[in-house]
């Protein structure tokens, strides 16, 4: 199963949805790897801190460059039970491979940057990608830095997602606070941290067991 991690507004919450997805889908034994084709490499920061920790599950990253991303999917399909990709945030050859082989995308909106949202670039993005890859499901994921979010941002997320064909919107923000990221700064999954915020937990347990409900 391809798993794309794609940006829709705030680029670091992408990748550490990515990561924390693919080390809770590790956890529960399946053989995976996570393609970092972010031109931050912020993944592969994060596994070096992972691998820092002896009593962690390691999960296995591998940097991929947009020219071969089609040849290396290909590849690893028959190797890996699932691949998740934390793609380039802008619209670039990677990020557009990344969707096409998709059987499902996450776009990641945070709520604190929606100004950044480019909701008719990022609609003409998608509905491409599904033209060429009809299978591919969507599901937009919020996240915020408040433990409650603003009514009006998650009405301005709704409509967005009302207006792509079969998209899903992911009906538990997930509460990006402090221990969200000092969890990703020490290599760990939120659900691995102790002091992460248990909504913060419960959210990304259940985004899980929703994206790989079928496999």
């Amino acid at each position: 199963m391809i798993i794309t991690i794609a940006h829709g507004a705030g680029d670091c919450a992408k990748s550490i949805v990515a990561d924390n997805l693919a080390t809770l889908r590790t956890l529960s034994g399946s053989k995976l790897i996570l393609l970092d084709n972010d031109a931050r490499h912020s993944s592969l920061d994060w596994s070096r801190a992972r691998r820092c920790k002896a009593d962690c599950t390691p999960v296995t990253v591998r940097r991929v460059s947009g020219k071969g991303m089609q040849a290396e999917l290909e590849n690893l399909g028959f190797h890996y039970q699932d691949i998740v990709i934390d793609a380039e945030a802008r619209d670039c050859m990677g990020s557009r491979s990344a969707l096409q082989a998709a059987h499902v995308t996450i776009l990641v909106i945070d709520l604190d940057q929606l100004a950044q949202l480019q909701e008719q670039e990022l609609s003409k993005r998608i509905q491409l990608a599904q033209a060429e890859n009809p299978r591919m499901r969507t599901l937009v994921v919020m996240s915020c830095s408040d433990v409650q979010a603003a009514a009006d941002k998650v009405i301005r997320v709704k409509d967005f997602v009302s207006k792509l064909d079969a998209a899903e919107l992911f009906p538990y923000p997930l509460f990006c606070g402090g221990s969200f990221h000092q969890a990703y700064q020490h290599g760990l999954s939120v659900c691995e941290y102790p002091a992460a915020h248990p909504m913060t937990i419960k959210a990304m347990q259940a985004l899980s067991s929703k994206v790989f409900a079928s496999h």
